[in-house]
């Protein structure tokens, strides 16, 4: 226990004590993340320096687990606005960390999809930093679903630079679905798994197809073994 304390605070920056908590509860929320990410997943992250301090850009994943937003926003400096499903949005404690991270919750109907993608504009247009698995589900097989068009329709309406990341290391875990139905999922494989988050260089507007953002992500994931 101790050597996972000094793990965690080695990691941390010290900045992120500098804030004052009561007043600025998503950077708070933000640091407790990446305490808790630390602590359960030791993440190694690569080239997430990419990512600028400033300006909007959608940040595309991979989905193998319910805790892709956990590493994801446990590596940026910046506050993230997630799309998330929307029954996950309204699970109760779910929701009270999701209305602090103001994230943008959508279900496959045209109403909800319209109302998302002008969340998303108006998020772009402030210079947020909006995050998009485009699988649009968790991965029943460990490997890359086919993306949705969704994040076509993104760029289209705000032409914003789009970084590709790939996340390895989770499947397996309770929160992914290789064992959905089985008592095996609950049984802990290892306390701290090797998860390997990496941010590729940033795609211009005039790149983005789904095709090519798949192939983006795909090539990503199969630089994990060989940067571990």
């Amino acid at each position: 226990m101790t050597a996972i304390v000094m793990n965690v605070l080695k990691k941390l920056q010290f900045p992120a004590f500098a804030f004052p908590w009561p007043l600025r509860p998503e950077p708070m929320y933000r640091f407790i993340a990446k305490c808790v990410c630390i602590a359960i997943y030791n993440p190694k992250y690569t080239g997430f320096e990419q990512i600028p301090e400033k300006g909007a850009a959608i940040l595309i994943s991979n989905h193998v687990s319910y805790a892709d937003g956990l590493i994801i926003a446990s590596a940026c400096n910046r506050p993230i606005r997630f799309i998330i499903d929307t029954h996950i949005y309204n699970v109760p404690l779910v929701h009270y960390f999701m209305l602090y991270n103001r994230a943008i919750p959508i279900l496959p109907t045209r109403e909800s999809v319209t109302h998302a993608l002008e969340e998303v504009s108006a998020a772009l247009k402030a210079g947020d930093i909006v995050c998009i698995f485009p699988e649009g589900q968790l991965t029943y097989t460990g490997s890359l679903g086919r993306f949705k068009t969704g994040i076509e329709a993104m760029v289209k309406r705000d032409p914003v630079p789009v970084y590709p990341i790939a996340i390895t290391g989770l499947w397996g875990s309770i929160f992914s679905r290789k064992y959905l139905g089985s008592l095996r999922r609950w049984i802990p494989k290892r306390f701290s798994p090797r998860v390997h988050a990496i941010c590729g260089e940033p795609l211009s507007p005039d790149q983005v197809s789904v095709n090519h953002l798949q192939q983006a992500v795909l090539r990503l994931k199969y630089m994990a073994p060989n940067l571990a």
